[in-house]
């Protein structure tokens, strides 16, 4: 693959040998994996990747950054040249080549009905270039969430999903929720990588019970009565339920 160009000027007469310009790579830094990674066309000037694809891996490569010295010699690179010598810098970008996985296949948490808020930060590696991407996650709940009690943001700092509680959950109803959480990158994979069941987890969720109130039905009532009625006399029924109908309570 060609990476970039170099190009030098001699101001000699370009009919002459004086003008006819030969590029080499006299140094590479650093020289890890390989002294020669690179190759120049001594003609043209262009500088092209000569390592394999598979060890042109910016993760397991020592630097992400390689500095070539060029030099251009005149006279067709015969040994009476003159030279002139200039710098390549070559960077190695990332491609999004590492599916994210989550560090656990199980989370667990524990919730108190009737509250909200976040309940589990959930953690996921990812090594691909981090703040891009290619790293960032996003989160979905693909299954166990058939009302929409939960939602998940990414933290941008850290990469975690915060799973919340957005409506609020109901002991009685429901003393436990499991869901199925899956992660992706905001980039799409390169086309030979595919997310793995690493990159699902289980989040186990508990419902913690709450005293609760007792609830009057109906509410409001409303009750008419004649004026002058005599002290005593009968008003209304008041009904009044409470909701931890699993414990013994009396009102």
């Amino acid at each position: 693959t060609t990476v970039m160009t170099m190009t030098a000027y001699d101001a000699d007469d370009p009919n002459t040998d004086n003008a006819v310009l030969r590029y080499i790579i006299v140094r590479q830094l650093p020289d890890k994996p390989s002294p020669n990674m690179f190759y120049i066309d001594p003609e043209r000037g262009d500088i092209v990747t000569v390592i394999r694809a598979n060890q042109l891996d910016r993760e397991t490569l020592p630097t992400t950054q390689y500095e070539l010295e060029i030099v251009a010699k005149d006279m067709a690179g015969s040994e009476v040249g003159l030279t002139g010598t200039a710098t390549a810098t070559i960077t190695i970008t990332d491609r999004n080549d590492h599916a994210p996985e989550f560090t656990h296949s199980l989370f667990q948490a524990s919730v108190n009905e009737g509250s909200t808020g976040v309940v589990v930060n959930l953690t996921v590696d990812d090594r691909d270039d981090p703040a891009t991407g290619a790293w960032r996650a996003i989160y979905s709940i693909i299954n166990g969430d058939p009302n929409q009690n939960f939602e998940i943001q990414t933290n941008l700092d850290n990469n975690e999903g915060m799973l919340s509680v957005i409506k609020p959950l109901d002991y009685e109803s429901a003393m436990f929720h499991t869901l199925l959480i899956k992660v992706e990158n905001e980039d799409p994979l390169v086309p030979d990588v595919v997310y793995g069941h690493s990159s699902t987890a289980t989040v186990y969720i508990t419902v913690m019970d709450v005293n609760e109130g007792p609830v009057f039905f109906p509410d409001p009532l409303v009750v008419i009565r004649r004026e002058n009625i005599p002290v005593g006399s009968f008003v209304a029924m008041l009904n009044a339920t409470d909701p931890d109908y699993l414990q013994t309570q009396s009102i």
